[in-house]
C-alpha cells in the first residue's frame, strides 16, 4: 500500500511541477506579447522631430529607439524603454538626452508626455491579459472540468 501512495504522490508532484512550467511558459509569453504591443503603442503616439535639419539628428529616432529589453538575469522581467544612444547628443558640457527632454520638457521646451501616459493608459489592460492568460492555463488542470 505504501508504494501506491508513494506512486500517487510522485504522480502528483510531477503533476504540479508540469503545471508550474507550463502556466509559468504562458505567462511569459503573454508578457512578451503585451509588452511587443506597448512598444508599437507608444511608438504610434511618439512625436517625430519636425524643425530644422540638426546634424546628427534622425527625425524619427526617437520612435525607432523604443524597445523591450529583456532582463539577463530573470525571464518574467521584461522593459520597454525609450531613448538610448541614438537619441543622446553631447553639448559643451554634458550628453543631452532628448528622449527625456521630450516626455518630461526644459527650461527651454515644454514637456511632450507620450510614454508615461501610454503606458499607464494601457497598464489595467496589460494585467487583466496576464490574468487571463494564466487563469486559463490553471483551469486546463482543474478537476472541475
Amino acid at each position: 500500500m505504501s508504494t501506491e501512495r508513494e506512486t500517487s504522490l510522485e504522480k502528483f508532484r510531477k503533476l504540479t511541477d508540469q503545471m508550474k512550467q507550463q502556466v509559468h511558459d504562458e505567462a511569459i509569453k503573454e508578457l512578451h506579447a503585451q509588452a511587443d504591443d506597448l512598444v508599437e503603442t507608444i511608438k504610434s503616439v511618439t512625436p517625430i522631430y519636425r524643425g530644422p535639419p540638426l546634424p546628427d539628428v534622425s527625425p524619427g529616432a526617437l520612435r525607432d529607439s523604443v524597445r523591450v529589453v529583456p532582463d539577463s538575469s530573470k525571464d518574467y522581467i521584461v522593459r520597454v524603454v525609450a531613448g538610448g544612444t541614438s537619441t543622446q547628443h553631447p553639448t559643451g558640457w554634458s550628453t543631452f538626452n532628448y528622449a527625456r527632454a521630450v516626455e518630461f520638457g526644459t527650461h527651454e521646451m515644454k514637456a511632450i508626455p507620450f510614454f508615461f501616459p501610454t503606458y499607464r493608459l494601457r497598464k489595467k489592460s496589460i494585467i487583466a491579459a496576464m490574468k487571463r492568460r494564466i487563469t486559463k492555463n490553471i483551469k486546463q488542470y482543474s478537476a472541475e472540468k
